[in-house]
């Protein structure tokens, strides 16, 4: 049955970023939230939900949530921001499964989020208080936004906790990285300027980055 389902889902993920791309509202209303049902599926079939391996399985759940929250009106983004801050906790917890052991290639990921906070911090928080119909968002948008830079971060430690296997830490840390990525270009768009192609992308990288966790879990529990 999981193969027919990762066929399946081969299928709707991508449907479901020219939908994005094309703005086919009708379309996502099925394509947006199926692709994480499926995805939540294939994860629990393969018996994800053991270990840490909950914590995982919980995100991609809130995350679901999120996705439908947001795909309705804009005042329901607060509730979809509010649902996926409680997906990245999710991650966070998952990510600090196992014994930690730091070396001098920590300074690596912290190097990196460091940049991502100089970078595109300022930037988005400054095009939020600019906006008087986004002041209000603010809050939220920052709250929001150190948590998602902590699961970052938390995924990269994965690399000198011994329960994570290289290939397993290196899957996980690129998902989260994905995710990230997906975040800022929608949080760009929204509150900056419009980026070329930019809802496409947004679900082609967060897709990929819910992938990239959920399989880099199960690789940790040796489910794959």
């Amino acid at each position: 049955m999981i193969p027919y389902l990762v066929i399946v889902l081969g299928l709707i993920m991508p449907l479901e970023w020219v939908a994005a791309g094309k703005r086919w509202i009708k379309v996502r209303f099925i394509t947006k939230p199926l692709s994480l049902i499926l995805l939540i599926l294939i994860f629990s079939l393969l018996g994800g939900w053991v270990q840490a391996g909950f914590w995982f399985g919980a995100g991609l759940l809130f995350s679901l949530v999120g996705d439908v929250f947001l795909l309705l009106r804009s005042r329901f983004f607060i509730a979809g921001l509010f649902s996926f801050l409680i997906a990245h906790l999710l991650y966070i917890i998952g990510f600090s499964f196992g014994t930690f052991n730091l070396n001098g290639w920590g300074l690596i990921p912290l190097l990196l989020v460091i940049g991502l906070v100089i970078v595109a911090y300022p930037r988005i928080v400054g095009g939020v208080r600019r906006r008087l119909e986004h002041r209000r968002l603010w809050l939220p948008v920052v709250l929001y936004m150190v948590t998602i830079t902590i699961m970052f971060f938390s995924a990269m430690m994965t690399w000198f906790r011994d329960q994570w296997t290289s290939e397993s830490a290196l899957i996980a840390s690129v998902g989260a990285l994905l995710f990230t990525i997906s975040d800022t270009l929608l949080a760009t768009g929204r509150f900056l300027r419009p980026v070329p192609y930019g809802n496409f992308l947004v679900m082609f990288t967060y897709h990929l980055g819910q992938i990239g966790i959920a399989t880099g879990a199960l690789l940790m529990l040796g489910l794959l």
